[in-house]
């Protein structure tokens, strides 16, 4: 029995150091970034009152449902989800005999105190996660205002430039097919195709809205060097999915929060490809938290990308990866790793 005990003791040492090596295996370097590394205890910082503040605008647009005339033309496409328990797609139900959706959305804008015509600005397009919506970084919602508060609070003591943030949404549901989505987290069809397709949307009405809008880069042989995305959970895959694999050209700035959730030979064998294979990617955040459920496919994406692709993305340099001890899928980790990803936008 004693030795039994000691087998098992044995094994189980054997077993923890192994698992504290796998856990060991990735070190990030120590930064030169002032990054937010812990989550605040108490009352963060980027929270506090500033006497300048920003305004918020909210716009209008037409669009297609993308993903619903992908579904229509059965040239659907779905993220590759590690733990996809969506409904199948009914696209009889779904579409009918209708082949194009056409509708209107609207997406909200921070312009930063002072806004001036007469100068251009950075862009900032921040992306909810599943079951919110277009107010989640700017607007009225209680995330949005929290958002502004550290918008305000990071120009006004100068942490990062004036900019322009845009929060617009990756749903595209037309009002009469609404009933069809009563349940965004189990009932959601498309959960995994939205985030396909989202990038129609942002090259074909949403950057051509803001660039015609406002004053930005757009004229500039360098404007993706001005725009930068980012988003949380599916928000997150949209981020790569869409944007890093769609609109390269358009962006140079990214930031990802809580997840992937995208092929990564495909992603590797985009990004090498004649047309993006010259595009440089100036800045690339990965946040996540050692309780959320989301870290092992971020940490097997990180992993790969930094070894398979380490002439593209040099941590320490281009890329940083933050882990917050305790986070999980929740805001209080995703307002500080987009407080993180502002300090190193466009520097």
């Amino acid at each position: 029995m004693k030795k039994l005990i000691a087998l098992i003791l044995a094994a189980f040492m054997l077993f923890s150091l192994a698992a504290a090596a796998a856990e060991s295996a990735y070190t990030a370097p120590e930064y030169s970034w002032n990054f937010v590394k812990k989550l605040p205890k108490k009352a963060a910082k980027y929270l506090e009152e500033v006497e300048h503040h920003g305004t918020v605008e909210r716009l209008t647009y037409t669009t297609h449902s993308y993903a619903l005339e992908a579904v229509a033309a059965g040239t659907v496409v779905k993220a590759a989800d590690d733990n996809d328990t969506t409904p199948a797609i009914d696209r009889e139900t779904l579409c009918g005999s209708q082949t194009e959706f056409v509708m209107e959305k609207e997406l909200y804008v921070y312009l930063p105190y002072g806004y001036d015509p007469a100068r251009k600005y950075n862009v900032i397009y921040a992306l909810h996660g599943t079951d919110a919506h277009a107010d989640y970084w700017v607007g009225e919602s209680a995330t949005a205002k929290s958002a502004i508060k550290m918008y305000d609070y990071m120009i006004d003591k100068g942490e990062c430039e004036p900019c322009i943030v845009v929060s617009p949404t990756y749903y595209s549901i037309p009002e009469d097919k609404m009933d069809l989505f009563p349940d965004y987290w189990d009932g959601d069809a498309l959960a995994n195709v939205w985030p396909m397709y989202f990038w129609m949307e942002m090259r074909n009405e949403i950057i051509p809205l803001i660039d015609s809008t406002y004053s930005t880069y757009a004229s500039e042989p360098d404007a993706r060097d001005h725009r930068a995305f980012c988003g949380l959970s599916r928000g997150s895959m949209t981020t790569v999915n869409s944007i890093m694999m769609h609109c390269l050209d358009q962006f140079a700035y990214f930031g990802d929060f809580s997840g992937i959730w995208c092929d990564f030979d495909t992603f590797k064998a985009t990004l090498e490809s004649e047309e993006y294979k010259d595009l440089d990617i100036k800045f690339w955040y990965n946040g996540n938290g050692t309780m959320d459920f989301a870290l092992e496919n971020h940490e097997a994406f990180r992993d790969r990308c930094l070894t398979e692709m380490s002439e593209r993305f040099r941590d320490g340099d281009n890329y940083a990866w933050i882990c917050f001890k305790g986070g999980s899928h929740a805001y209080n980790c995703w307002l500080p790793h987009l407080y993180n990803s502002m300090l190193v936008f466009f520097k």
